[in-house]
């Protein structure tokens, strides 16, 4: 199992693999910057990787480590009682399936500013579009790299080729599962669950989501064929444009749509709902201008390349 430490609580993260009802053995692989002031637990292999790039981090800890099914984990997650024995049975039944993923919700004790967060990430048809985020039900093949991110995911070492370095922050973990999909079938479960914390509305989440979507353009513009044939980004865009051109005769229904949807999914107590439409409006224009100034950006550097 790999942790990668990003500058926040691993203990939490750790101390929820430890508590595992998993009735088989397993080992832990911290990646960190910088030695752990002392040891979470004899069962912990902290390993050192000075540089930044995530891609890079994981892979040494994927070196670092010895098990057949490889799992991924961020240090600001908390994984459910069951996710190792739901993953590993499941993929035991199923030795066709290459990776396996599930929903990452924020957890019980998030504050109203993250959940704010998740209504944004969770909403189906206006959200982020992630069936991770959206907490999706059921069991089924994923045909879009980005359904499953790497908070919450597991791959069979046999195939594991390795996150592209190249790509850095933001990315890899789309590249690696659109290259298994080449290969073999990947799949979303509903009942492999972690729990992600969110960054809090407005400030936090919309700096990550910024950074993000101008990831997402750069990588269209890169010729990524994951980001370039997903439709839903190609349809966001043009759903964005004509937004923006017949703004005023779109404001009061997209108003009125965003607070439907919203407030079916969010978990926000009732008073904070009539901020869920103005939420909407700036999260979707962070996504849509951090799109097209990454597309921009790109064109730019391959130009000068």
């Amino acid at each position: 199992m790999i942790v990668e430490r990003l500058g926040g609580e691993a203990e939490r993260a750790i101390a929820s693999i430890l508590e595992q009802e998993a009735p088989f053995p397993f080992e832990i692989v911290l990646v960190s910057a910088e030695p752990l002031p002392e040891p979470l637990d004899n069962r912990v292999r902290n390993v050192i990787v000075a540089d930044r790039n995530p891609a890079t981090r994981r892979n040494r800890g994927v070196s670092a480590s010895t098990g057949a099914i490889l799992a991924f984990i961020d240090d600001d997650a908390a994984a459910d009682r069951r996710w190792l024995a739901t993953a590993i049975t499941y993929l035991d039944a199923h030795p066709d399936v290459l990776a396996l993923g599930g929903p990452d919700p924020a957890p019980a004790d998030s504050t109203p500013a993250e959940l704010m967060s998740e209504t944004l990430l969770a909403t189906r048809w206006i959200g982020s579009g992630v069936a991770a985020h959206e907490r999706r039900k059921g069991v089924f093949p994923v045909r879009i790299a980005s359904h499953l991110p790497l908070v919450n995911l597991f791959v069979r070492r046999s195939v594991f080729i390795g996150f592209d370095e190249r790509i850095g922050y933001i990315g890899e973990d789309t590249g690696l599962i659109d290259s298994l999909l080449d290969r073999g079938k990947v799949v979303y479960h509903e009942g492999v669950i972690v729990y992600h914390r969110r960054r809090p509305f407005p400030g936090p989440y919309l700096r990550q989501r910024w950074r993000y979507r101008v990831k997402t353009g750069e990588l269209l513009a890169g010729g990524s064929r994951a980001h370039r044939s997903n439709p839903k980004i190609q349809a966001f865009l043009v759903a964005g444009t004509l937004g923006i051109l017949f703004a005023p005769v779109v404001v009061l229904p997209y108003m009125l749509v965003t607070l439907i949807l919203g407030i079916r999914t969010t978990r926000l107590p009732p008073s904070q709902w009539p901020m869920i439409p103005v939420a909407f409006a700036m999260h979707h224009l962070t996504y849509y201008f951090g799109i097209l100034f990454g597309m921009l950006r790109g064109i730019i550097r391959a130009r000068r390349d």
